[in-house]
């Protein structure tokens, strides 16, 4: 959180002068959805200071027509896919998932065009799952 201030601070003067600026940090699904067995307690802290931050700076720019947004991706691909020593772990969070499937880095990538674009104008202080329905329970 403290490095999004940073360059949200630093960002400030250019994003006051834009016709269109946006922010979109990247979250993730562990700020909400709890569970014993998943150790992940100093992340999920981190994402849900994440998420208030951005609600703090939807707030200040919003006046000056800028959006500030999140974008919290569950179970996501980021390398080539399941391998046999990590096929087990695929299956379990695409199973976790209800739509079934792990995202693509492509999911994520076109939520967070979206909210750049001008057709998300009069989105601001939100966060928003892609997540395949994970966070729906």
């Amino acid at each position: 959180p403290a490095a999004v201030a940073a360059l949200v601070r630093t960002a400030r003067p250019a994003l006051l002068r834009s016709a269109r600026g946006r922010v979109v940090a990247v979250s993730s699904f562990v700020a909400h959805r709890y569970r014993a067995d998943a150790p992940f307690a100093a992340t999920a802290a981190a994402k849900a200071a994440l998420e208030s931050l951005a609600k703090t700076a939807a707030a200040e720019l919003a006046p000056h027509g800028v959006s500030v947004n999140c974008v919290a991706p569950g179970y996501t691909r980021k390398d080539a896919g399941p391998t046999p020593e990590n096929a087990p772990v695929w299956a379990r969070a695409a199973e976790a998932t209800p739509l079934g499937r792990v995202a693509d880095p492509a999911d994520v990538a076109e939520l967070i065009a979206f909210l750049l674009s001008d057709a998300a104008r009069h989105i601001t202080g939100q966060t928003i799952h892609v997540d395949g329905g994970l966070t729906l329970g």
